[in-house]
């Protein structure tokens, strides 16, 4: 868990989705459907896993941000909760604490809500804090708005959203 001593920041984003829980559990629990919610700017270049969301289990990530910056990290499932919640943690890599849990809550119209928090640190001392606060934030909200957008596109070509009722 992440003591309160570490300082570290929440970036929190929400979307209504056309499909519901169980389908959207599965789509974000396997990690070879990441390219689909990437931006153009990120570029996976290798994917190593065992396979779909296990408590546990390792994913290692090799992207080009921008096309020429190298990303290069390792996670862990923490969490994986069928058909309501994923957490995932990196656990090597660029940030000191990075943890993103996924949450799909029903929305009582046939689709879900989704909710990505993010506990993020990156560097230490001020001058992490102070990066964590203003690029680190920019980026996230600018990457989720991206994956949040991927994702309804998605969701709403699926078959059990045929039938939602949005309103």
């Amino acid at each position: 868990m992440i003591a309160a001593t570490d300082r570290a920041c929440v970036f929190r984003a929400r979307t209504r989705l056309a499909a519901p829980p169980d389908v959207v559990f599965a789509f974000h629990s396997d990690p070879r459907n990441l390219p689909v919610v990437m931006p153009p700017t990120l570029r996976l270049v290798r994917l190593e896993t065992e396979g779909p969301a296990a408590e546990g289990r390792l994913l290692e990530i090799h992207c080009r941000d921008w096309l020429v910056i190298p990303l290069r990290w390792t996670g862990r499932w923490r969490t994986v909760q069928p058909p309501g919640l994923l957490v995932d943690e990196i656990i090597k890599g660029p940030f000191r604490i990075f943890v993103h849990e996924h949450r799909f809550d029903p929305d009582g119209a046939g689709g879900c809500v989704m909710t990505d928090r993010v506990t993020y640190a990156f560097g230490r001392g001020w001058w992490g804090r102070a990066l964590s606060q203003t690029a680190v934030r920019a980026y996230l909200h600018a990457l989720f708005a991206y994956r949040h957008w991927r994702t309804r596109v998605w969701a709403a070509r699926q078959p059990a959203a045929q039938g939602t009722v949005f309103g």
